[in-house]
This record gives C-alpha cells, structure tokens and sequence, in this order.
C-alpha cells in the first residue's frame, strides 16, 4: 500500500469544486461534514479538498494544523476513500468541511472523520 499524499489526490479545478458542492451528497456531524460525488474515472481513484472556515477557526496557525491532521488521516486510510469506488470505472470528489469552533487533537479529529467515512460507506 503506498501511504503518500499526491498532488493527484488533492481537487483542485474550480468547476468540480462547484459542482461538488451543488450536487453532492452531504453527511455531516458535529465536527465535519463530507461532500461526495461519483465522477468518470480520473488519473486519480479519489480526490479529496480539505476546508476549514476562518469563520470557525480565527487563528491561521491552528487552521493550518487542522489541515494537516486531516491530510495525515486520509494518508493513512486511503483504502477507506477508495473502497466505496465501484470496479474501476470512477472516481470519487470528497470535499471535507471542519464545522467545529474549536481546535481538536489529532486523535478526535481522526476518531470524527473516520466515523463519517464508515458511514458513507455503510448507508443505512
């Protein structure tokens, strides 16, 4: 399993980004919502944007850590973004929003988003 973070990985073109928002699907807790959407099959098996408001988190430096925990937990749990892909022939858009007002520890953040991971994979 490669555990890198690509620059393949990470959504990027503006149209995706509005279509992501507009006709994705959401799931959401008290810490994040995910946005979701299935696209013909890219260079990449999932793509994945990472924001957190500065309506929610005032200080850049502790945005800026939330990113990174975020970035590291999809690092190392690639297989849980790309199991939901059906034989190979798309892609998944994740787009994850921090909705929390405070800072979290790596530990809660990876506890939160990997909650919402299970449950987009296991719909109820």
């Amino acid at each position: 399993m490669d555990y890198t973070f690509d620059k393949s990985l990470v959504l990027s073109k503006q149209t995706e980004i509005d279509a992501l928002f507009l006709k994705g699907k959401r799931v959401k807790n008290s810490v994040f919502t995910i946005l979701y959407r299935e696209i013909p099959l890219i260079e990449a098996p999932f793509q994945v944007l990472v924001s957190v408001p500065k309506r929610n988190i005032k200080k850049a430096v502790h945005r800026n850590y939330i990113k990174r925990c975020i970035r590291e937990v999809v690092r190392k749990s690639k297989t849980l973004f790309e199991q939901k892909e059906v034989a190979g022939e798309s892609s998944l858009l994740y787009g994850i929003v921090y909705n929390s007002g405070k800072k979290l520890e790596h530990v809660e953040i990876e506890k939160h988003l990997l909650q919402l991971l299970q449950k987009i994979q296991n719909p109820k």
